[in-house]
């Protein structure tokens, strides 16, 4: 059966309301209860300033963010944000929920009867519930994140489609929904350009609706005709516009001319220039972000207040040039060896691992009944996938349209995005091939698959709702058989709970404690080096949302290769110091406000300090008390040179510290540091580590501090339950800044185990083993034990 035309009818939209709000609600149970890792604390900071977080920009998710966050009172305000991620996916299943409902209505379940449509209903509610709780969608549905919008405008697309087919059937006017389709595909671009994959789909749609359905007479099939071009050459020119490519715009513009030319023949031109000038009002969002700019705002990435600037956000010029021919692993150029298949087919692999961790991800180590293993997650790997096939089979057959949408759909979000993408191998995978990390993303990259997969999981609903059918068939009694069929849909959510949830463990606090942590280890109106994601966007969120240290001058040396991010810190005025919140170790010093800038790089200066530069000749730079020589042939990047002008302003003048994390720019002065907790200190004189309290022998080289290391690990620091009972660590983000606040115990341990204080070095190390699970540390600590076991006295029972 394809594409029957069907009498009118209702969608059951209370049913859709229904599954949304339960969806909802197991996003919910699993909701992250602060910040997280990466750009989340970088959006939920931008949307409490209207700020302009990194390129695209997103403002259109960052206006939504901050009305929300003002409209909603309540809870900590990263949680409020999280929220609407959870809100926005659940808004997309109840409109998945539509379209698996919509296919199944074409499906063969039997003659109109109540269990016909307890079966239709049962099956898109399975469909729905099997996309909405994929690992990767469930990941970005409790945290901060722009996917989950993206997600649901696809869906509501996808709905509007719909509502278009069923209108023209029913002889109504319908074009206006697919305007308000291009007007959602517009309002995209000022969220992610995932969206406007959407757009091959719904084209693939119409043609289908139009070719399996034509209208009554030549000149309404013209005129349809003539909107599908319309539609196909506005979607052209809308990618075009969100990857601010002159090249894509050029032809978009032409082909539009081209079909405007060709509606106005036809009789649909009031179309065309409705659905044009309604998608342009959609992309004007991008205003918001220019506005912004201008005034200022502690987030201001990029800083598009002006033409150039704003079309550079567009572009993503910020970020290196990759094109789908490169080697992903080499910079872009003529000295790049270019994409091979063996690349290639380990990108697909790393695609189909993705694809591997959706349905059964908290299985990694299998489903164990007692010390049995009794399924693995590739059982479930497998019969999803075997689900998605029958699924998308039934779906073809019975509503070809439909059909056409979700392939075009699934193949554009999943292997066009592999192609496309050419991101590097993934960084679970091929390191023994590949042992480099920057050979390798700093992070896997599924959530950039995220739609195909949700589609996958609509079509193995589909494909549950035709077995529990069969089994009716068979065994016309047998309804709580076909509803176990159904329930298996449940599985994703059971078998993926302990993975995708944000509120376990120390996942849970863990971001918003390392910020509070990293922050607390700098002196009053100190300055603060990180370098990348997640040394930085969580400390942006604690100063600037939960008003934690705001004296702190944060440098990201990452972003520090910009000029724009040059000129921003330079004027940019710390806050205030509040020293009845600040640790007790940092009180009664009477610290004076900076009244200086920054750095004293001009505008000139800075323009031409962005690329890097090499030394003809060895040359010696006074840092402030301190004098330097850099030999011949050093290396200067953009970050080094702004560094090496920050610590000529400051060094002496104010605290300065390096996280870490950015330990490897010390810029020569590796002698002057000294470790203090987490941050490496700069001293205006050589390090004396014949000082009392100072252990010579510490990380990087740099003599540790104890005193004010014990003070800031066993006073300050907060460790988000890691040194409780209960400390499982999933993400592995999580580990390695778990395993960053190890250092100072381990560095502890050393120092005592040297003075001879045995339980003081066990102990350090004992806490240091809970915060980092390292073979190393179990071997270090059974070393320690053994030697304060022979080292203990001996009583008489002993020596007997």
């Amino acid at each position: 059966m394809t594409d029957p035309i069907r009498h009118e009818y209702t969608p059951p939209y209370a049913f859709a309301a229904l599954i949304t709000l339960l969806v909802l609600v197991g996003y919910v149970v699993s909701l992250a209860p602060s910040v997280t890792w990466w750009d989340a604390g970088e959006f939920i900071t931008a949307a409490r300033t209207l700020g302009i977080p990194h390129p695209p920009g997103t403002p259109l998710f960052v206006l939504i963010a901050h009305l929300w966050g003002a409209l909603i009172p309540v809870g900590e305000y990263a949680v409020r944000l999280n929220f609407l991620s959870a809100l926005f996916s659940a808004i997309g299943a109840g409109a998945f929920f539509l379209l698996a409902y919509e296919t199944l209505r074409g499906a063969d379940l039997g003659p109109p009867s109540a269990q016909a449509e307890w079966l239709r209903l049962g099956g898109a509610a399975a469909a729905a519930v099997a996309g909405a709780f994929t690992f990767t969608q469930w990941q970005n549905s409790n945290e901060t994140e722009v996917y989950a919008v993206a997600v649901c405008t696809i869906a509501l697309m996808a709905w509007l489609c719909l509502v278009w087919r069923r209108h023209r059937r029913e002889g109504r006017p319908a074009a206006r929904w697919l305007v308000l389709t291009l007007y959602l595909a517009g309002l995209s671009i000022g969220c992610h350009l995932l969206a406007l994959l959407a757009g091959p789909a719904v084209v693939a749609f119409i043609w289908s609706v139009l070719r399996s359905e034509p209208a009554e007479t030549p000149e309404e099939r013209g005129r349809e005709r003539a909107i599908l071009v319309l539609v196909g050459a506005a979607w052209f020119t809308l990618i075009g516009t969100g990857l601010g490519s002159n090249l894509l715009m050029t032809v978009g513009g032409a082909c539009l001319l081209l079909a405007l030319a060709n509606g106005l023949r036809r009789g649909s031109l009031s179309f065309g220039l409705l659905a044009i000038g309604l998608a342009a009002v959609g992309v004007t969002v991008y205003y918001a972000a220019f506005i912004r700019a201008g005034l200022h705002p502690a987030i201001n990435e990029s800083q598009p207040d002006n033409w150039n600037s704003l079309l550079a956000v567009i572009r993503r010029a910020q970020y290196p040039v990759r094109t789908p021919l490169d080697n992903p692993m080499m910079l872009h150029g003529p000295n790049n060896s270019g994409r091979t298949l063996g690349i290639f087919g380990l990108q697909l692999a790393n695609y189909f691992q993705y694809f591997d961790w959706q349905w059964a991800n908290g299985l990694e180590g299998g489903l164990r009944v007692g010390s049995i293993t009794v399924f693995g997650r590739l059982v479930f790997t497998i019969l999803f996938g075997w689900l998605g096939l029958r699924g998308l089979r039934l779906q073809y057959r019975s509503d070809r349209s439909l059909g056409w949408l979700c392939i075009i759909l699934f193949l554009t979000t999943g292997l066009a995005l592999v192609v496309y993408m050419n991101f590097k191998i993934g960084n679970g995978m091929a390191w023994d091939r590949f042992p480099q990390s920057d050979q390798h993303e700093v992070r896997d990259r599924d959530y950039f698959f995220v739609v195909s997969f949700v589609i996958w999981g609509l079509w193995a609903g589909l494909a549950l709702a035709g077995a529990a059918k069969a089994l009716l068939d068979w065994r016309p009694r047998a309804r709580l058989g076909a509803g176990l069929v159904l329930s298996v849909a449940l599985l994703p959510l059971a078998l993926n709970f302990s993975a995708a949830t944000r509120r376990h463990g120390a996942d849970a606090r863990l971001p918003a404690d390392f910020a509070y942590d990293l922050l607390n280890s700098v002196p009053p109106y100190g300055i603060l080096f990180t370098y990348g994601d997640n040394d930085s966007f969580p400390l942006w969120w604690a100063q600037e949302v939960a008003g934690i240290r705001q004296d702190v001058t944060v440098v990201c040396l990452a972003l520090a290769q910009t000029d724009w991010y040059m000129r921003q810190i330079r004027d940019r005025v710390p806050g205030d110091f509040d020293e009845a919140m600040a640790p007790d170790i940092w009180r009664d010093r009477h610290p004076v406000k900076p009244a200086w800038p920054l750095h004293l790089m001009t505008d000139e200066q800075i323009a031409s300090s962005t690329r890097a530069i090499m030394l003809s000749d060895s040359q010696l730079v006074q840092i402030g008390p301190v004098r330097v020589v850099y030999p011949a042939r050093s290396i200067f990047y953009p970050n080094d040179l702004v560094t090496i002008s920050i610590l000529q302003q400051n060094l002496g003048r104010r605290p300065v510290v390096w996280a870490l994390t950015a330990a490897d720019h010390l810029l020569g002065l590796e002698h002057h540091v000294v470790m203090r907790g987490l941050v490496l200190s700069a001293e205006a004189t050589v390090i004396d580590s014949t000082t009392p309290g100072v252990d010579a022998q510490g990380l990087f080289g740099a003599p540790v501090d104890v005193p004010v290391t014990r003070a800031l690990v066993t006073r300050v620091y907060r460790y988000a339950g890691l040194l409780g009972p209960s400390r499982r660590l999933i993400d592995p983000t999580s580990r390695g800044v778990a395993a960053n606040l190890a250092v100072p115990w381990t560095r502890l341990a050393s120092y005592y185990d040297r003075i001879g204080n045995g339980p003081a070095a066990i102990k350090s190390l004992e806490t240091a083993g809970k915060l980092s699970a390292q073979p190393g540390l179990e071997a270090a600590l059974a070393e320690l034990r053994l030697k304060q076991a022979q080292s203990a006295p001996q009583t008489d029972s002993t020596r007997r």
